[in-house]
């Protein structure tokens, strides 16, 4: 209890600061915004005359408008507004439009390094113009920390312009007469937005360390459980089995490395694979460009990729031979080495046609890509225990949670915590879009990737091992926390307002309940009411509109469904040329050419068909791999403890197998390997695959929650026979349910 009150007192005193500064002033949390409309006219009004010459005056008036919003924008007039606002520094307000002269303009330019501003900007003084080139009638949003911040905003903004406008009135040619004139229409309107951003923001700090703290709390609960109990078999005198066997039965439940397992290790090489997990969710390193020289790119994944090498290969040459890592060559290596010789192989076809179109640099810099998520693959793969899987599970679930918060208080807040902390270390550029509306009205949430639609796939990956840890959970206090941990997964994704973000988990929910329809189904069902009340009260509006893009009238009919779909007959003439092998991989520049949002068919393009060929066969492979883990798992052994882990070890395959699921389906969505996130993930899900093969893993009290599929009864005496018989003293009797097999297969208890 005394743990208890003080992590509620710790929880408490982070919702204060998160709510107010040193001084006990409330943090201007909320938003402040304002608007007003000003009237570019004569000074004997035109909108009234009928004849063409007062049309031809109000079309001036309307680009004369144009010319003002420009001049606002300008950089002079920008620090004098910052100048009347007493922004800090002498910095300016940042101004932009107008929006509406852009709506319907595709982006083909592509994309140039950002040039550094002259004078220093407060992006928290923003001030938006708009006008249609045609009514004279010039639109000033502002954007402040505060509401009357938002108005003083504009009421500068319009003094300066009447100033601008009056100074070149005597100087007009046809006489001061005939000169432009500014007509207010009407005040200036503002207000706070979101006004209850304060509180909520308490709330969610309150929340957030209270559900981590009560985790590391839970942690070491079991952690010293786990020490008593190993502590008190140590020193209980053990009886020794009839028939001098016991040397075979205690080598068979020992662990067959040493080391020990991650977080209870010394090994450095799990560590930094944590570290690099911790990274995927926490850091946009696609949008850091460190100031270091490596080839091709500089992104915050390579440096630490290489370390993680490094210790890798270190491990494989100085540990022993049962602690270092073992490079296990499967089915899903031998796919994956085979896609990337298919992309080299087409690369080397089309060289010379690549290099007249200046696309060798791009090329090469996705091969890298490429050859990082296989690197990574290889030393996941390798370097991973069975028995670490679980508590790895944990923390990418962990991790899933938060990343879904900061979405939930980057969609109600529009505060993006990751780039804006990391920001304030390191060089990350801020994407152009950030949490702004998109061409249908959408907010563009980011989180820590650089699209909302990875932002969505990654959460629905995270989601089959919510799910598979609320039905394994052995006490109510771990359901909870997994139901929480589900309730906020999808909250997230539902956040990023994309379609993907209820498609991707549907698909990984199906994947479930085609293996555990029962128990996935009872799960769901009872969480379906709170799922949907946390989601519309964590991210009101957004379930509606995700819901209503799906809507049958309105999913064919939403502009960015409709843009991809246009575009695919316009790429048959692309995918015929090379339809074997492709023009070379990652050729097809979407700022160049068409955006297709298309895992699928950007591979048919670049790679042919015996590229997406090759692209499948690793995504089946994985599947395939964790299909024959899931169904060894349904199997029980004749010892307890390999029942207890081959049972475990189903539910972690089944939760990697609708991960991978959810890739495979999300790859039809959006360009999958573009974004570095979701395949980072994807392979270190493969690699969990892959460690999950290991034959009988021993199960280590504590690691995490082991249930069994099968009733186990008490061991029973021996009854009569020899010492050694089979029904000995220490083999427990197996209810085995009806029409299965006395004994299962060789190939069943091996793994598959």
């Amino acid at each position: 209890m005394r743990s208890i009150a003080a992590l509620v007192l710790v929880a408490a005193l982070a919702a204060g600061v998160a709510g107010y500064d040193t001084s006990l002033r409330p943090r201007p949390v909320g938003m402040g915004a304002a608007s007003a409309k000003v009237l570019v006219d004569a000074r004997e009004s035109e909108l009234t005359v009928g004849a063409p010459l007062g049309a031809y005056r109000a079309n001036l008036a309307g680009q004369l408008a144009v010319t003002y919003a420009l001049y606002l924008q300008g950089d002079q007039a920008a620090v004098e507004m910052g100048r009347a606002l007493g922004l800090h520094g002498g910095a300016r307000v940042a101004a932009s439009g107008p929006f509406t002269l852009l709506l319907g303009r595709t982006n083909l330019a592509a994309k140039t390094s950002p040039i550094a501003d002259p004078f220093p900007v407060d992006h928290s003084y923003r001030l938006v113009l708009d006008v249609d080139g045609v009514t004279p009638i010039l639109t000033l949003y502002g954007q402040a920390p505060t509401a009357a911040g938002a108005v003083a905003l504009v009421d500068a903004a319009r003094e300066l312009l009447e100033r601008h406008v009056a100074a070149r009135r005597s100087s007009y040619p046809l006489g001061p007469e005939q000169a432009a004139v500014l007509r207010p229409l009407g005040p200036t309107v503002g207000g706070l937005v979101n006004p209850g951003g304060h509180w909520q923001m308490m709330g969610a700090a309150f929340l957030l360390v209270l559900v981590l703290g009560g985790g590391v709390l839970l942690a070491r609960r079991r952690t010293s459980s786990a020490s008593r109990r190993a502590l008190s078999a140590s020193t209980s005198p053990t009886p020794r089995p009839a028939g001098g066997n016991w040397p075979q039965a205690s080598a068979s439940l020992t662990p067959r490395l040493t080391g020990g397992d991650w977080p209870h290790t010394t090994r450095l090489l799990p560590w930094a694979l944590a570290g690099f997990v911790a990274m995927l969710f926490l850091v946009p390193f696609d949008a850091l460009d460190l100031p270091i020289g490596l080839p091709l790119d500089s992104n915050m994944d390579r440096p630490f990729l290489v370390i993680l090498v490094a210790l890798w290969l270190l491990s494989m040459a100085v540990l022993s031979k049962t602690a270092r890592p073992r490079l296990r060559l499967t089915r899903v290596h031998f796919a994956a080495l085979g896609f990337f010789a298919v992309c080299c192989i087409g690369v080397g076809l089309d060289g010379a046609a690549l290099a007249n179109m200046g696309e060798v640099t791009l090329v090469l810099k996705k091969l890298s890509l490429l050859a990082s998520y296989l690197l990574f693959f290889f030393v996941v793969s390798s370097a991973l225990r069975a028995r670490e899987v679980p508590r790895f599970a944990v923390l990418i679930v962990v991790l899933g949670s938060i990343v879904a918060v900061a979405t939930v208080v980057e969609y109600r807040l529009h505060y993006n915590i990751f780039y804006e902390l990391w920001g304030k270390l390191l060089p990350i550029v801020k994407p152009s879009d950030l949490d702004a509306p998109d061409s249908i009205g959408r907010l563009t949430v980011y989180g820590p990737t650089s699209q909302p639609l990875e932002l969505a796939a990654l959460l629905a990956m995270v989601l089959p091992f919510a799910v598979m840890g609320a039905i394994d959970s052995p006490t109510r206090r771990q359901r909870l926390l997994y139901s929480l941990a589900i309730g906020l997964l999808v909250a997230g994704g539902v956040a990023t307002s994309r379609k993907t973000s209820l498609v991707a988990p549907a698909g990984a929910v199906l994947v479930l309940l085609a293996y555990r329809p029962r128990a996935v189904g009872r799960t769901l069902l009872g969480l379906g009411l709170v799922l949907a009340v946390l989601v519309h009260f964590s991210s009101p509006g957004a379930l509606g509109s995700v819901l209503s893009q799906l809507e049958p009238g309105h999913f064919g009919g939403v502009l960015t469904t409709t843009d991809r779909t246009a575009r695919y007959d316009a790429v048959q003439p692309d995918v015929m040329r090379h339809l074997l092998l492709g023009r070379g991989f990652a050729s097809y520049d979407p700022h160049k050419y068409r955006i297709l949002d298309n895992e699928y068919l950007g591979l048919l393009i670049t790679t042919g068909v015996i590229g997406v060929a090759a692209f499948g066969a690793i995504l089946m492979a994985m599947m395939s791999m964790a299909h024959g883990t899931i169904r060894a798992g349904g199997w029980v052994t004749d010892s307890r403890r390999s029942s207890l882990a081959d049972a475990r070890r189903s539910s972690l395959a089944l939760a990697a197998l609708a991960s991978v699921g959810v890739v495979a389906l999300a790859s039809a969505l959006f360009d999958v390997l573009s974004f570095p996130h979701v395949p980072y993930l994807l392979f270190f899900v493969a690699g969990m695959i892959v460690a999950l093969r290991e034959r009988a893993p021993s199960a280590v009290p504590g690691a995490m929650h082991d249930l069994p599929r099968r009733r186990l009864a008490p061991a029973e005496p021996r009854r009569g026979g020899e010492p050694g018989s089979p029904r000995s003293s220490l083999q427990p009797r197996i209810r085995r349910s009806p029409g299965e097999p006395a004994q299962p297969s060789p190939a069943r208890l091996a793994g598959g």
